[in-house]
């Protein structure tokens, strides 16, 4: 094998020494790891080492030493990308050998600049099976592959589980809306996943991977653009730098500002988009290699997110307009401090991580009722911890050809206080403290029973114990509920590789959340209610073929049908007040495809789309009488088309995007009179960036119809049973961005 080392820079590059058992490209990935360079295979035989971010000037020959000579680079047309490796996997499964349903969307570090302080809305934009609420940033609750629980916020556990590289994000809480500046690559797995991620991952598992500190060359680069919407405008901020510190550290580092212009206007309060929204956020990441084959990564993430005002409209119409008595404004404050540690002893690698979370939620909405003579308002203030921990080992086996072997524990503090009544005495409502602590061992492996066929199964095991208590109540109350419990949830798989670029699998999954504790009550008469816990059994089958990256045409189809037993859903009732109940039990079927073709160099188009069919068969007494039986919030169908055009000419570079998706109709929640539908629109967008060496310009049209559909019907609980309430699309958005990178 030969290997172009035609870059003068490289010789002050460091990395670690790698020992054991690889195959060339496990090798180079680990030998390479933040080095700043990554590396192409032309013919299985010649390796070229190439920057991760494009050199300033064009590389000069090295003079000859009396080696052997190196192979002639090769135009990168005929060099192949490094095949995509799935690390949501926990032992870095290839694409190509996955039994699943993934997605792995990627980032150029120009398009993270461009596109990171929309957040989730990149993923609900390039990944129709992702569906959302649209409370607003920070609010919303995602939701993957039809597995829907609710239209509304409250202290379930998510159906997500959502990561940051190793860090757990959330445990009970909505979507946190962190801004994907230098993310370089997001996967979402499809779920459920209880054997690898546990409770909490009945739908699935999304996966933030952001770019790695790199010890061998310091970098800077940063954004600038402004956005307007409706006249109102609106700006974005951001910043990555990169700095080596010494020969065994270095520190990068992500701040950024972001103000999204309010669209919605109240003649009642004689007030104008009122519901601006700001997000600032930092994020640093501390990388140590204190010895051969260790690494330790140590980071913050902190983002504070405050929206004015709700986005939701109520004269029953079109217009951007609703009439409240007072504001209803929203925080989302997060903070998150992790430590990751990494070594590799050959075929074996140890992965240990340990993460705290600090989330403050503030809620306000208008409690005001027509026969009120003042305003009235309601608040809930939602205090969240979560500590996590998880250690494993992956590797690969004369016995398994991959595998993993873990523990993990998570602990979640949930204290939420409500208060209601005059805006200038709110009276309290309840307080209320309550905290789940998860532990699990697990394990997960694939044997190769022929080189074309491979069997895959794993289990977890796991323990959870939730103790739920009143605080600042009278000292006759003594109710402090405890519940614990047991779990098994195993897994099996079965892949076919038919060709060399196809995969033909089945699969067997299961997924779980606890059954929820809830004291209730008023004054002294409290008391406990427990609801049974969520239980999703899935068997899905599907086919893809073309997973190699430089694949002209790739793409793949996947049907899922899954047994959901007792749903837990967070509710609310007619007047507006949050609860929990078990709705009942049903199913859900879900058929997905996509399909790429690059018909010419630098052109690529895109289409991908969903069915969904969902219905509750066994409905508990209180839901009984619900004419609609669909899970709530999940759309019948959707689409996307998709085009990508990227062109050189000399140093001048061009790329241009323009997509069209429609999502189908849905509802937001079962039983009157919340049964309203919602849905059914169409959204199209275009962008295009220049670019001159270091410097890029992007224009993006987001709304490009600029449609007034109804994407959510609901902006407010104590008002929804009486009017016409709808969250429109953002009206047509225009940004124009500057970006470099030096």
């Amino acid at each position: 094998m030969s290997i172009n080392v035609n870059d003068a820079a490289l010789r002050s590059a460091r990395t670690r020494g790698l020992r054991g058992r690889h195959s060339v490209e496990e090798g180079l990935r680990l030998l390479l790891r933040g080095s700043g360079y990554t590396f192409r295979l032309a013919d299985g035989s010649v390796v070229q080492l190439v920057k991760v971010t494009p050199p300033r000037t064009k590389p000069q020959q090295r003079a000859s030493t009396g080696r052997p000579k190196a192979a002639p680079v090769l135009p990168p047309a005929s060099i192949p990308s490094p095949p995509i490796v799935v690390t949501a996997s926990k032992r870095n499964a290839r694409l190509t050998d996955f039994p699943g349903s993934v997605h792995v969307a990627t980032l150029s570090p120009a398009e993270s600049l461009r596109l990171g302080s929309r957040g989730s809305e990149i993923l609900l934009r390039q990944i129709p099976n992702l569906t959302s609420t649209d409370l607003g940033s920070g609010r919303n609750k995602i939701f993957i592959r039809g597995i829907a629980d609710s239209s509304f916020n409250g202290q379930n556990q998510s159906t997500v589980s959502q990561y940051l590289d190793e860090s757990r994000l959330i445990y009970s809480a909505p979507d946190p809306a962190l801004a994907l500046y230098d993310i370089e690559r997001i996967e979402v797995i499809e779920g459920p996943q209880g054997t690898l991620y546990g409770a909490g991952s009945l739908g699935g598992v999304i996966r933030l991977v952001p770019s790695e500190p790199s010890l061998a060359q310091a970098s800077i680069a940063g954004t600038v653009g402004l956005t307007t919407s409706e006249g109102e405008r609106g700006h974005d901020a951001a910043l990555v730098a990169n700095a080596p510190l010494g020969s065994s550290a270095a520190l990068r580092m992500v701040a950024y500002d972001v103000a999204r212009p309010g669209y919605i206007d109240d003649p009642s309060r004689d007030l104008e988009d009122i519901n601006r929204t700001t997000i600032r956020g930092l994020r640093a990441t501390l990388r140590l290699e204190p010895l051969e084959g260790w690494t330790a990564d140590l980071g913050v993430v902190g983002q504070n997110l405050a929206s004015r005002d709700g986005q939701y409209t109520n004269s029953g119409r079109s217009d951007l307009v609703r009439r409240s008595t007072i504001a209803q404004p929203f925080d989302n404050d997060y903070r998150l401090a992790f430590a990751t540690v990494r070594r590799n002893f050959g075929t074996v690698e140890l992965t240990s991580n340990t993460s705290y979370t600090n989330h403050a939620i503030d809620t306000a909405f208008d409690a005001t009722r027509p026969s009120d003579t003042g305003p009235r308002a309601y608040f809930e203030d939602t205090k969240i911890s979560l500590v996590t921990h998880e250690t494993r080992l992956s590797g690969r086996g004369r016995l398994f050809s991959s595998w993993v072997l873990g523990g993990s524990i998570a602990h979640n503090i949930d204290h939420v206080r409500r208060e209601i009544g005059d805006p200038d005495a709110l009276v309290t409502l309840s307080n209320v403290r309550s905290g789940t602590t998860d532990a699990a061992i697990f394990g997960e492996g694939t044997l190769d029973v022929t080189r074309a066929l491979a069997l895959t199964a794993g289990a977890r095991i796991s323990f959870y114990r939730q103790v739920s208590e009143l605080t600042n109540t009278s000292p006759s109350v003594d109710l402090e509920p405890k519940r614990s419990a047991w779990r098994l949830l195993p897994t099996a798989a079965l892949s076919w590789k038919p060709g060399r670029d196809w995969l033909v699998y089945a699969r067997y999954h299961e997924g779980y959340r606890p059954g929820s504790q809830r004291i209730v009550g008023e004054g002294t008469q409290v008391r406990t209610a427990r609801f049974s816990p969520d239980e999703l059994k899935t068997t899905e089958g599907g086919v893809r073929f073309g997973n190699e990256p430089d694949t002209r045409f790739s793409g793949g189809v996947a049907y899922a049908y899954s047994r959901w037993q007792d749903v837990q859903a967070d509710l609310i009732t007619t007047v507006g007040f949050p609860y929990v109940a078990n709705i009942g039990s049903g199913y859900v079927r879900y058929t997905s495809a996509y399909l790429s073709w690059k018909p010419a160099k630098g052109l690529e188009l895109g289409a991908t789309g969903f069915l969904a069919t969902s219905h509750l068969d066994r409905l508990t007494p209180a839901f009984a009488t619900a004419d609609e039986r669909d899970l709530p919030n999940i759309a019948d169908s959707g689409w996307r088309v998709s085009g990508h055009y990227e062109a050189a000419i000399g140093t001048t570079g061009l790329k241009f995007d323009a997509s069209v998706s429609h999502i189908g109709k849905s509802y937001l929640a079962i039983g009157a009179p919340l049964e309203r539908r919602q849905g059914d629109f169409y959204d199209a967008s275009l962008g295009c960036r220049i670019s001159f060496g270091k410097w890029g310009v992007s224009v993006d049209v987001d709304n490009l119809l600029d449609s007034r559909a109804n994407r959510f019907s609901f902006g407010n609980p104590f008002s929804v049973a009486d009017e016409d309430q709808r969250t429109p699309l953002r009206p047509r958005t225009l940004r124009i961005g500057v970006d470099a990178q030096f």
